[in-house]
């Protein structure tokens, strides 16, 4: 427990009645983002980053590991490998912040990124954030599919030039 008096760890079942261990991600789990986005087909990594090959991963790595009080990065790791990732960044606005979800390419389908995005809002609620923004492509079925399934309804969808503006009211249910 941390001394805001959040659990920063959990063990959660997947729909499959797999076991995953949810923790805030730290400075030791750089090699282990990098690895999961090694996992990810050129198509999904586009979906992600807007481009296949993104150069900048070492980059998001140490700051989705950084404590800065910026964001949080949400790990789940299953028999100790990292499979998804959820996480957020403060915007300008200190009660908004822009989120995103990473599902290794072989766990897809099972409710891991349902159950990271769940518990992540929990946690953004808990930290004063009141908004997720994120800008998704038109194509990205997915992330739609998966705000959905973790019941965060986007109020604004404002679509330009194959990408869609989400703008999502955290305050609006307490539970996920």
């Amino acid at each position: 427990m941390t001394e805001n008096g959040w659990v920063d760890e959990t063990s959660v079942r997947l729909r499959d009645g797999a076991a995953v261990q949810l923790r805030r991600l730290n400075d030791t789990d750089i090699d282990a983002v990098i690895e999961l986005h090694d996992t990810l087909t050129d198509r999904e990594r586009y979906l992600r980053f807007f481009t296949m090959h993104p150069t900048y991963l070492k980059t998001l790595a140490h700051k989705l590991t950084e404590r800065n009080g910026k964001g949080y990065a949400l790990g789940a790791f299953e028999s100790g490998t990292l499979v998804g990732v959820a996480n957020y960044v403060v915007s300008s606005k200190p009660d908004t912040a822009e989120v995103a979800v990473v599902v290794a390419h072989d766990d897809h389908m099972r409710g891991l990124g349902t159950t990271l995005l769940r518990r992540l809002a929990q946690i953004a609620r808990h930290n004063g954030i009141r908004r997720f923004v994120a800008d998704v492509l038109t194509t990205n079925y997915l992330m739609f599919k998966l705000l959905a399934d973790a019941g965060l309804q986007p109020r604004h969808l404002r679509p330009s030039h194959g990408v869609v503006h989400l703008d999502v009211d955290l305050t609006g249910s307490a539970s996920y």
